[in-house]
């Protein structure tokens, strides 16, 4: 199956990680693509791909770009929710509360420093953090990985990205990342000339993230 098609059935999946998204219109398009509304992403795709893009696949795609562009998911409680929630299942909780739980809030920030490098978290999404934790029976030293790291003063993409590699824990939050990063790979593997980005993913050893990897 050529690249193009694997691309219009990503594109249309429901499933595809935001992550994957980014890549390929990344690739396609160029650093214009972050300017870009949901509207004209919808018919570049159409035009470029055959392809009609899943609403799910818009909406991963737009809490990565809102992640890229702005610090909202840094400092905002309620846009780190949404972004939590879009990336996990692909469906927008702006408009509503919708809790986010540890494993949506673990794989976001996960995901996120897949994608570029950390800012430090406010207060309240620490808090926040701290009061889902508590509630599934953690401490801040015990934590998932990615959220321990986001609650230090620093956080470090990098250390994320080198931590997955390790895959040692076995509770359940830890399981979620691990399917959600499998899912991820074998994506990346359907497209010949991406099949490189999932080895310098796993390898966690360049401070990059994975839209800079297309730069010309």
């Amino acid at each position: 199956m050529s690249n193009k098609t694997e691309r219009k059935t990503l594109l249309e999946s429901t499933e595809t990680i935001a992550t994957v998204i980014h890549a390929i219109l990344r690739k396609q398009y160029g650093d214009d693509v972050y300017d870009w509304d949901p509207l004209t992403v919808a018919m570049e795709v159409r035009d470029d791909f055959s392809a009609e893009i899943s609403s799910e696949s818009l909406d991963r795609w737009s809490a990565i770009q809102v992640s890229l562009t702005t610090d909202a998911f840094f400092n905002q409680l309620d846009a780190f929710m949404g972004i939590c929630n879009t990336l996990a299942d692909g469906e927008p909780f702006f408009q509503i509360f919708d809790p986010v739980t540890t494993e949506e809030a673990e794989w976001g920030i996960t995901e996120i420093s897949l994608n570029r490098e950390l800012l430090p978290f406010s207060y309240p999404i620490k808090y926040y953090l701290k009061q889902i934790i508590k509630a599934d029976g953690f401490t801040p030293e015990d934590a998932p990985p990615a959220i321990r790291e986001a609650l230090e003063a620093k956080p470090a993409a990098l250390d994320i990205r080198r931590g997955l590699a390790a895959q040692e824990n076995a509770s359940n939050i830890e399981l979620y990342t691990q399917d959600q990063l499998r899912d991820m790979v074998s994506q990346f593997n359907k497209m010949d000339d991406l099949k490189e980005v999932d080895n310098i993913i796993l390898n966690r050893s360049l401070d990059e993230y994975v839209g800079g990897l297309f730069r010309a």
